[in-house]
């Protein structure tokens, strides 16, 4: 099959670490295990999370124009996607048979075949590798707002200021230029001059040519009274103001007379917005926003029936405690962790046992097949004798070379699996309490619920498979085995069963 070798890292410090050359060398090696023609090698230095992947897409048009189906191989999921926006483009080529995806650390590749194991194997690896990503974010995030805590401004500073190291540290301090922001605040003020007049001023008295943009931005700043805007924030800096605050309010009005205010249109983000249909009549539970506050309840597009109104909140106390239905104690995950070494390790040497018995077999056939031959080459046995037994030897020895790859092709997928399981279970609550977008919460609960329902003001829903097989509690757990089972109706019902 050809095959399309991609090695990425994210950035300049990964690409000096020789990180693309090892992972192209794996590649390459991997490719030649799995006889693949090798038809091109893209190594890309760039984030996996970017909006605009130039080479990603470059790697997609080439997949698309060939004529036969290409096998895109890549160290680990990761490598490839950290977020679920390429997941659908993905997908399309795999079902169309064009794409096979071959993850080689996690021993996993994917094509239109693929059951909904390895399918659920792919997707919980995006989002492993979107909520790493998420977590890094809010990391940053958290950092970030210490800093502004301390009244530490994040980015360059503006004219009229300007960024020093002190005693290793990163500082601001006043520059040269604050006369200048003090004058230009003043002139304006004035409400005498217009921005050009401004703007002609500044070039001739003090050689600084602004652009009319650049000097509206000057005067819009909170900056020089001593607040930063931080995404439509304010929040006091450290460094000293310049100006006063009545000096920039007197602007503000003087700019609002030439300016009307932009009104701004922006649509809401519902966390549970397409994700719940009503219990009674089948239709969509829809969001609204009220005071602040985010309510959801039934269009009642079938028919009135007195649909009652529940808060976000409330929806998301109810689902945080169906998830800690499947989340494993520390102890627990431990317990289930050994059993299922053991039982890999079991398998293993079951296989183990398995080959060796088939190789010696193999071994004997080949032995009788020189024998045979020989035999014949000294005339001891007639050419039909010789045939007819070759035949016999040749049978015996395609049957021994057929059980050692079926030994060899036996599935520890189940492994795989039952770990991977394991470990969003166990995440799960984290990610659906930390994470900071919408998304990676909305796709952790389309892989766990289906048919979630609101009746009245209580959750109802029906884990999709393989979680409707486990159940933890503090005191006890169950790993009720990945078999077929008909997935159960979750939440309580009335006045009866508690909640899971």
């Amino acid at each position: 099959m050809r095959a399309i070798i991609l090695a990425r890292v994210s950035g300049k410090e990964q690409e000096d670490n020789n990180s693309i050359p090892a992972q192209v060398r794996r590649l390459n090696e991997y490719a030649q295990r799995h006889n693949l023609e090798i038809a091109n090698t893209f190594q890309l230095v760039e984030s996996s999370t970017k909006a605009n992947r130039s080479k990603f897409n470059e790697i997609i048009s080439q997949i698309k124009r060939s004529k036969s189906k290409t096998a895109l191989v890549t160290d680990t999921i990761d490598r490839l996607q950290r977020g679920f926006r390429e997941s659908v483009l993905l997908d399309e080529l795999r079902k169309s048979g064009k794409l096979e995806l071959h993850f080689m650390r996690e021993n996993l590749i994917i094509n239109e075949n693929s059951n909904s194991a390895d399918l659920l194997r792919w997707d919980m690896g995006v989002m492993f590798a979107k909520s790493y990503v998420t977590q890094l974010s809010d990391n940053v995030k958290r950092s970030q707002d210490e800093k502004i805590k301390n009244g530490e401004w994040l980015s360059r500073a503006p004219f009229g200021y300007t960024n020093i190291r002190k005693n290793g540290k990163a500082e601001i301090i006043q520059d040269d230029n604050a006369p200048i922001v003090v004058a230009l605040f003043r002139r304006y003020a004035t409400g005498a001059y217009s921005m050009n007049d401004i703007r002609i001023w500044l070039s001739e008295t003090y050689g600084q040519n602004k652009s009319l943009s650049q000097i509206n931005k000057i005067l819009k700043n909170p900056f020089y009274y001593g607040k930063m805007k931080i995404k439509d924030h304010l929040y006091p800096h450290r460094y000293g103001p310049i100006i006063s605050q009545e000096l920039y309010d007197s602007v503000q009005q003087v700019a609002s007379r030439f300016n009307k205010p932009a009104f701004r249109y922006a649509g809401l983000p519902f966390l549970y917005r397409g994700l719940l249909t009503c219990a009674h009549c089948g239709c969509r539970i829809t969001p609204e926003s009220s005071k602040g506050l985010s309510y959801y309840h039934c269009t009642q597009f079938k028919g009135k029936h007195d649909a009652k109104w529940i808060r976000e909140e409330e929806l998301t106390k109810q689902l945080r405690q169906a998830i800690a239905t499947i989340q494993p104690t520390k102890e627990q995950y431990r317990a289930v962790v050994r059993a299922l070494k053991n039982a890999y390790s079991d398998q293993e040497a079951t296989k183990a046992n398995l080959r060796a018995h088939a190789s010696a077999e193999l071994q004997k056939v080949n032995n009788r097949i020189g024998k045979l031959f020989d035999a014949y080459l000294d005339e001891d046995i007639s050419k039909t004798e010789y045939k007819t037994k070759r035949t016999q030897y040749e049978t015996e020895k395609a049957r021994f070379e057929r059980r050692l790859l079926s030994i060899e092709n036996a599935s520890s997928e189940w492994y795989n699996n039952a770990i991977t399981i394991l470990n969003l279970v166990q995440s799960a609550p984290l990610i659906f309490e930390q994470s900071s977008e919408l998304d990676s919460k909305r796709h952790l609960l389309k892989l766990l619920f289906q048919n979630l329902e609101l009746h009245d003001r209580q959750l109802r829903w029906k884990w999709k498979k393989p979680f409707d097989l486990m159940t933890f509690s503090t005191n006890h757990s169950l790993w009720l085995g990945m078999r077929d089972s008909n997935p159960r109706m979750a939440g309580p019902e009335p006045a009866a069963l508690p909640l899971g």
